[in-house]
């Protein structure tokens, strides 16, 4: 069996979750084929920069103005006919490399891919079975198109938008979550984690991440957590942000608060603070949410950005998962939660609850069962 899976570098998500899909694969059944591709890298790099470039600025500089395409696209209008038209046309580019691997599955983890792909498969060009996997908690038309067979949420209260919004067929939504590596799913042992990291467990703990985008954001509530107790333990993860890591370490210098911060750049076992610490704050991508959901880690969600994010601290908010939190009374309003140790117990509950563990796992059986006709056939 071979499996393909189509990633994009527009944020962390669409490449963590087919990383994480490919891994737990190769664990499970080494002798399957898996390949992960960008694919909008694979059309070309005017393609690619053109739409990753387009999308950070956006977000980044104007996000009204992407919120406001976020739903005018949600709709179906001639401003979406015009985006899914567009991106059909460059479905043969795509071509070349689904021929080289001749997959017989190809899972898809971003919308305009989805479009490319499910055009070759109408048109006759490939017979792969075709995956769309959301990586968000909130839909969106673009994900949807014939072609698709089947399409993977990452929550079942999804599936009720695909049906009644898009007219998607039942049979073909999957509610089985967006797969998250190993690690985050199984905890570590805390103890040896905290003296390893040289951290106190006696200590509530405040994990502070940038995110993908490294948003100096969390420069403003690092400095109001660590002014507001000097008894709270903070871990700051800046990710590759140069910058933002060079201001939060002046920023510890001036607070004298060495003592009770630890400061990250990029690192590989961002599980293992999530796994100790009593709380996250974040921006709301939806393999964060998924990660932190998976470590049973209560959030405190900044700065979400209208379209995909909002979406997803809507249904953080309404699980009670999640605080959302504002730049000038963010450590307030997480003392509050702290103070609060039932309420938060029962946000921790609530990431568990809604936590799906053998998503990736999951996923493969999925895929497996749906291919078994064409692999036979391609044999």
């Amino acid at each position: 069996m071979k499996i393909l899976i189509f990633s994009a570098s527009t944020g962390g998500g669409h490449k963590r979750a087919a990383a994480a899909l490919e891994d737990t694969i190769k664990h499970i059944a080494p002798d399957v084929s898996v390949t992960v591709v960008d694919g909008l890298k694979a059309i070309g790099k005017t393609f690619d920069k053109t739409v990753v470039g387009g999308y950070y600025f956006l977000v980044k500089q104007t996000p009204s103005v992407y919120g406001g395409l976020y739903k005018i696209t949600d709709r179906e209008n001639l401003m979406y006919k015009a985006v899914m038209k567009s991106n059909a046309s460059k479905a043969n580019h795509l071509l070349v490399e689904i021929e080289k691997h001749q997959p017989d599955v190809i899972i898809v983890c971003h919308a305009f891919i989805t479009a490319m792909v499910a055009k070759l498969k109408r048109k006759g060009k490939i017979n792969s079975t075709v995956v769309s996997l959301i990586t968000d908690y909130d839909a969106h038309r673009t994900y949807i198109a014939e072609g698709v067979d089947a399409y993977v949420i990452a929550e079942p209260q999804m599936a009720k938008k695909l049906v009644e919004e898009y007219g998607v067929d039942e049979e073909k939504i999957y509610p089985i979550g967006i797969p998250t590596f190993e690690k985050f799913n199984i905890p570590g042992a805390k103890e040896e984690i905290f003296r390893r990291e040289g951290l106190d467990p006696q200590k509530t703990t405040i994990l502070l991440m940038a995110g993908s985008f490294g948003v100096t954001g969390v420069l403003d509530f690092y400095r109001q957590l660590a002014e507001s107790d000097d008894r709270l333990q903070l871990i700051v993860i800046t990710g590759k942000n140069s910058k933002l890591y060079e201001k939060l370490e002046a920023a510890v210098d001036e607070l004298g608060a060495a003592k009770h911060t630890k400061l990250l750049y990029f690192v590989n076992n961002v599980e293992d603070y999530m796994h100790i610490s009593d709380i996250i704050v974040t921006k709301p991508g939806g393999l964060t949410i998924t990660e932190s959901l998976a470590c049973h880690l209560p959030m405190a969600i900044y700065n979400a950005y209208p379209g995909q994010e909002q979406y997803n601290v809507d249904f953080l908010l309404k699980e009670n998962a999640a605080i959302a939190i504002d730049k000038k009374h963010g450590a307030e309003q997480i003392a509050a939660l702290l103070r609060s140790p039932e309420k938060l117990e029962a946000m921790r509950e609530n990431c568990k609850r809604l936590a799906q563990p053998k998503a990736a796992e999951n996923m493969f059986k999925l895929v497996k069962e749906l291919s078994a006709p064409s692999a036979e056939e391609n044999q």
